[in-house]
């Protein structure tokens, strides 16, 4: 006598014994009568000691050195066993949910099915062989959560098939070498058979998967379209990401490629960041006029670096989505992604929506362009600022180097005890016209330094500062500099030119708390003063004895320049930022010198800002390195490239690529030993290219 294919998706979904939940009936199955579909139950019928946990249970999977313990082995299991049966529940509940799907795919589920309850027995006898009982550990419900509420035979294909049982090639694998090395090949045996298993069911997904997607979309874009968060790709894939068995189960090259570099989180609420390089120029008009998105070749190029600021959970805006060889190639170098979101060329002049809480906003720098791109999905973050608390005219000021310069020589002057450090007169004064230019020239002039600095109040080393050299005349393109400088901020900071000799910053992050010291970074500057790169994990090497000894001599047990900025300095400036309600990321730069007579002193301001720096992404990159290992981030031009003998910046990207392969060192989180990364994605990069080079030694960094 045939058995209904519903009956027997009933006995499976709804049973409270583990006999009905497992059986399979020798009789024939039929699918001739189909009832109604059903809902999702609220509550899935198990057997009492199996009722599962609904506050979430995190999984705790034991080490590899633990698993050598039977029991310890029992308790992975009886967390894959869970996994098994709740697969076989599933896809119960989706036989009794779409009646009117197709019969062969109706049939299709049956057979799964059926290996979800062998699976699950395999588990259970070999659990209990390990001494652990099913049942007796904690048994989460996000599987089911994450699955039950599907709404067509499309959603059940998306999140099992093609979600959670093509992750499941990663795991069974990874794990099935696992117990393999620990010696317990009877559960390396089961595993096998499973994986073997879940080609089979992937492939059978992925063929309904494709027949019903939208039409006109590839694979990958239909997969991500129709994943609703938490679900994302990223739980698609495990820790070991196992190419071949996607390829045996149909899944094509792109989209296995697509779904190696995708990141999303996996619960923690995300920060967003979003790349504004123009700070400084919104920060001076004090508004958003002439604002655009992509407005900037340095915008469009460096978009990918917030990625090297970010954690794995996090999410990165970005208009145009990198390679996914360029991608691969981070993650070859063990550097965790964020979830790129690429929005394109927006309509609007604001952040597209994302569909989920976040835990905060983190422009570049918080600035009126920042403010008005994010502000739309200010709602969403768990604890929003107010708009007027990010921007405000206080906050301004403090962008303007006329603001520091006069912060840093009051300061000064009240702790001028210190003879290492510079006199109140090497900080600059604003000037507002040529004549105010000329009397403060003259001033410096008569305390002995022979050239000055001009500098624009908001704006970089890059293109905001002139050298103007002794008896130097002011020539026509320095006037309409400045005149233009005038015009848009009212001011140029007028001070000596002085002969540098080792340039850092302090990167720091001001928090609810108070101002947060992160690390100190060096930096490479031209002869001009402007930006070449940053040196990592070498703060002193390669400086003469002078200046190390000036740097490190011991005060109160530390390296004297430590001491003075986080015991003396940054209390005073925590507290002007709390004043003004500033929180955030922060950088100031400095530089020792050696005065009129040849001793070297300490400028501890030459600027603040109020913004995520380059100084900051090298600080993280610096974290990547091995132990005995320096690195040099730099960013390269077009140009620079030729006269470096590269065609262009893909030529460059390449070369380095060859010439200096990336070696990681062996250990359980690989660390860059050498090599040089780029860190944008050359072949859509117009003029930008930052590289990240890391060498055995200083000497062998390309500075």
């Amino acid at each position: 006598m045939a058995i209904q294919l519903e009956e027997f998706a009933k006995q499976v979904l709804f049973g409270t014994t583990m006999e009905e939940k497992l059986s399979y009936p020798r009789e024939e199955i039929v699918d001739t009568v189909r009832g109604d579909g059903i809902k999702t139950p609220k509550k899935l019928s198990r057997p009492r000691h199996l009722v599962l946990r609904e506050n979430g249970v995190k999984a705790s999977h034991p080490s590899q050195s633990k698993l050598v313990d039977e029991r310890e082995r029992g308790r992975l299991l009886h967390f894959f066993g869970n996994h098994e049966l709740l697969a076989t529940e599933l896809m119960a509940l989706a036989i009794l949910k779409f009646p009117d799907a197709p019969a062969s795919f109706r049939r299709g589920l049956l057979e799964t099915l059926k290996d979800e309850q062998m699976h699950t027995q395999l588990y259970l006898h070999r659990m209990k062989q390990c001494g652990v009982e099913f049942g007796e550990l904690p048994l989460s419900d996000y599987f089911w959560r994450s699955v039950s509420s599907m709404e067509d035979p499309l959603d059940y294909v998306t999140r099992l098939s093609l979600t959670f049982e093509q992750a499941n090639l990663d795991y069974s694998r990874e794990y099935g070498k696992i117990f393999e090395a620990v010696g317990d090949g009877a559960t390396a045996s089961i595993l096998d058979k499973i994986y073997r298993d879940e080609i089979d069911h992937v492939g059978f997904g992925l063929k309904w998967f494709r027949r019903w997607k939208a039409e006109g979309k590839t694979d990958w874009e239909a997969f991500r379209e129709r994943l609703a968060f938490p679900l994302s790709p990223a739980r698609a894939k495990g820790n070991l990401f196992n190419k071949e068995g996607r390829s045996e189960a149909g899944l094509d090259t792109s989209f296995i490629k697509d779904l190696e570099v995708f990141s999303q989180s996996r619960g923690r609420t995300p920060h967003v960041y979003w790349f504004n390089p123009d700070a400084e120029r919104f920060a001076a008009l004090d508004a958003t006029d002439g604002f655009e998105i992509g407005g900037s070749v340095v915008q469009d190029d460096l978009a990918f670096l917030p990625a090297y600021l970010s954690k794995r959970d996090d999410v990165l805006l970005i208009q145009e989505q990198p390679s996914a060889g360029f991608l691969k190639s981070l993650k070859a170098a063990g550097i965790d992604l964020p979830e790129i979101f690429c929005f394109g060329k927006p309509e609007s002049r604001k952040a597209p929506a994302l569909d989920r809480k976040l835990g905060g906003l983190r422009p570049w720098a918080w600035t009126p362009d920042s403010v008005r791109f994010l502000s739309d999905i200010f709602s969403q973050v768990t604890r929003p600022e107010k708009e007027d608390t990010l921007w405000n005219a206080k906050i301004r000021e403090l962008h303007s180097k006329v603001w520091a310069a006069r912060w840093a020589a009051d300061f000064l002057e009240s702790d001028a005890d210190r003879e290492w450090i510079g006199e109140r007169s090497i900080f600059g004064i604003s000037a507002s016209n040529h004549d105010e230019v000329a009397s403060l020239r003259a001033r410096i002039a008569e305390r002995g330094y022979e050239s000055i600095a001009l500098k624009a109040p908001f704006g970089t080393a890059a293109n905001g500062m002139r050298r103007l050299a002794k008896d130097e005349e002011i020539g026509t393109p320095l006037k309409s500099w400045m005149e233009k400088v005038w015009a848009e901020q009212g001011a140029v900071v007028v001070e000596p030119w002085l002969e540098r000799v080792f340039d850092f910053s302090v990167q720091l992050e001001m928090r609810e708390e108070g101002l947060r010291v992160v690390g100190y970074t060096r930096l490479v500057n031209n002869v001009r003063g402007q930006f070449r790169g940053i040196v990592t994990n070498g703060f002193c090497q390669g400086l003469e004895p002078e200046v190390v000894k000036f740097i490190m001599q011991r005060v109160e047990g530390r390296p004297r320049l430590y001491q003075w900025y986080e015991d003396v300095l940054l209390p005073e400036l925590g507290a002007r930022l709390s004043a003004v309600g500033y929180k955030g990321p922060l950088g100031i730069d400095a530089f020792i010198y050696r005065d009129w007579e040849g001793m070297l002193q300490l400028k501890p301001v030459v600027e603040i800002n109020l913004r995520y720096t380059m100084g900051r992404v090298a600080w993280e990159l610096g974290k990547r390195n091995a132990a005995t290992s320096l690195g040099f981030f730099e960013v390269v031009t077009k140009a620079q490239a030729k006269k470096r003998g590269a065609a262009d910046l893909t030529g460059l990207s390449d070369g380095y690529a060859q010439g200096f392969p990336l070696r990681l060192s062996e250990e359980k989180k690989p660390r860059i030993e050498s090599g040089t990364l780029s860190l944008n994605d050359a072949r859509q990069a117009r003029h930008f290219l930052a590289l990240y080079h890391v060498r055995r030694s200083f000497v062998e960094l390309p500075l």
